[in-house]
């Protein structure tokens, strides 16, 4: 019991992972993306749908284009005459789908063919029933829609066992020839295709449907002893042919089981390596860009070195021309130093060797004039000197203000005197011919 819960579980995870693959592949085709992978999971998850799986193909219009959409492929179980028999289908979502229904295809295996003439199938394998015609996206759904198609084939199974000799070709792909939406049906109801007509098959075929489900009326016992055996007879052959459609639909559902399970492994594969892919350009675009930043960094450092080793190297030479200007001043005012030392030294033995000058006799006057201009000078300059004394003393009080204003007015007016006399003296010395 736990092994079947667990084998349940694991079989919900994979439709439903199987599920979102498609409808990533399929990614900005749906209108409602939600609907769609509630709907078809709730199918898979379901026993009607226990036996189809997801896939990608393409849908053909009516003007020959194609779009990706979502196709559900397998078989659905069927019961004709407390007998379980596996129909195949290919059930495609349109991209208006809930809006629209799901266009569904009966398709046959090799050893099968359809029955002509069924009330919902043509000949094509396309499937027109009630179901499909009302369809509402608020009330209907995908499980219902296998539902009524076991209830419908299962009264009237859509195809049989190949005569021999016959030969049908492959139904065509899917196009959207017959896309009945709910607006369309409200508005004018699409009308049920005649079912073709049930004489173009081979004889035997034609006898053994036209026998489906007719009883005769026997004239006598022997006519109805030949009547039970050839029913037996038919229920054999049709158990027979039941069996033979059973194995190739088996076979057929192993072999798109292979198929599938090949396709999705090739496309987890390529996922993986497009993933790959992308995750290394990536890296590789963000490695680029890091090292072109890195690159253009140290291009322009290495600039900034070579501009600054030239203006070092310019500096260098610019200091050692400095330092040999400098070097030649120093040693001219060494040399000139120990000159005026020289002199200095030389002057010094002089004034030892003559002795002490008196003052007065360094400054000797040429003529009268320049001897009282040397005097009244002296007198000048002596003023001065006591004109500062006495303010310092004023400000010191150390004499009062009467005395210091005395003393001033007295110097003052002998050094006015002084010094209109040292101009007179000039004016006579700039005015006397030598």
């Amino acid at each position: 019991f736990v092994s079947n819960i667990s084998n349940t579980t694991s079989l919900m995870m994979n439709a439903s992972r199987e599920v979102a693959n498609c409808l990533h592949r399929l990614s900005g085709v749906y209108q409602d993306p939600s609907r769609v992978s509630r709907d078809t999971t709730t199918l898979l998850k379901s026993d009607s749908g226990k036996h189809l799986q997801p896939k990608k193909s393409d849908f053909m219009q009516n003007d020959g284009s194609e779009t990706p959409s979502l196709l559900i492929t397998g078989t659905i179980s069927i019961f004709y005459r407390n007998v379980e028999y596996n129909t195949p289908i290919d059930m495609y979502l349109p991209p208006n789908y809930p809006n629209a229904p799901p266009i569904i295809y009966v398709r046959p295996a090799s050893t099968m063919v359809i029955k002509e003439g069924h009330n919902h199938v043509g000949n094509d394998g396309m499937v027109y029933m009630p179901y499909l015609h009302s369809w509402k996206k608020t009330s209907h759904n995908l499980v219902d829609a296998c539902l009524n198609m076991t209830s419908i084939f299962s009264n009237e199974p859509p195809c049989y066992a190949k005569p021999p000799g016959y030969t049908a070709p492959r139904p065509s792909r899917p196009t959207a020839s017959y896309v009945p939406s709910s607006t369309a049906a409200a508005a004018s109801p699409a009308p049920t295709p005649a079912p073709p007509s049930y004489h173009n098959i081979t004889s035997t075929a034609s006898s053994f449907l036209s026998s489906f489900g007719r009883t005769s009326k026997p004239s006598n016992t022997t006519n109805n002893n030949d009547s039970n055996a050839a029913e037996k007879e038919r229920i054999a052959q049709m158990e027979r042919e039941a069996a033979e459609a059973n194995q190739a639909v088996a076979v057929a559902r192993a072999a798109d089981a292979r198929e599938a399970k090949q396709k999705l492994e090739e496309g987890m594969i390529r996922d993986a390596k497009n993933q790959l892919a992308s995750k290394c350009v990536a890296l590789l675009h963000s490695y680029k860009d890091m090292s072109k930043e890195r690159i253009g960094a140290l291009v322009d450092d290495e600039m900034l070195l070579q501009k600054s080793d030239a203006f070092l190297k310019e500096r260098i030479e610019y200091l050692m021309e400095r330092q040999a200007e400098l070097k030649s001043s120093h040693d001219e005012v060494d040399e000139k130093i120990f000159k005026v030392q020289s002199f200095i030294e030389k002057k010094e033995e002089e004034k030892r060797a003559e002795g002490e000058v008196c003052a007065d006799d360094l400054a000797l006057p040429a003529d009268i004039h320049s001897a009282q201009m040397l005097v009244l000078s002296a007198e000048n300059a002596a003023i001065n000197d006591a004109l500062f004394f006495l303010d310092k003393g004023l400000a010191d009080h150390r004499i009062s203000l009467d005395q210091h204003m005395r003393s001033v007015r007295k110097l003052s007016k002998r050094q006015f005197l002084i010094r209109a006399h040292l101009l007179k003296i000039g004016q006579v010395k700039a005015t006397r011919k030598y």
